[in-house]
């Protein structure tokens, strides 16, 4: 949960417009940005909010990092998360 915004298991497309208002509401519209692989995310909070299949939908899941790695949380090529992360469930 991030301030009562449920991430887990969420269709994405529903889930994106809600996470980017939650994410305005507290200021930090600057911070949202999108990976190369169609991801949100927010530096600032050191989420991106992946997919992965589930039979034939996909749901979300959420990969928090460290301060240390929320710089480009949403970069697959220059950020700080394992480029294995970003090779799973694509």
């Amino acid at each position: 949960m991030l301030h009562g915004l449920r991430l887990v298991g969420e269709v994405p497309s529903r889930l994106n417009d809600r996470f980017v208002d939650c994410v305005r509401a507290r200021g930090l519209a600057e911070h949202v940005g999108c990976s190369q692989y169609g991801d949100l995310g927010a530096d600032e909070i050191g989420l991106v909010l992946r997919a992965q299949r589930a039979g034939d939908i996909l749901l979300s899941r959420p990969v928090f990092v460290g301060h240390e790695w929320a710089d480009r949380v949403c970069d697959a090529w220059e950020g700080s998360i394992p480029e294995e992360e970003w090779r799973v469930y694509c």
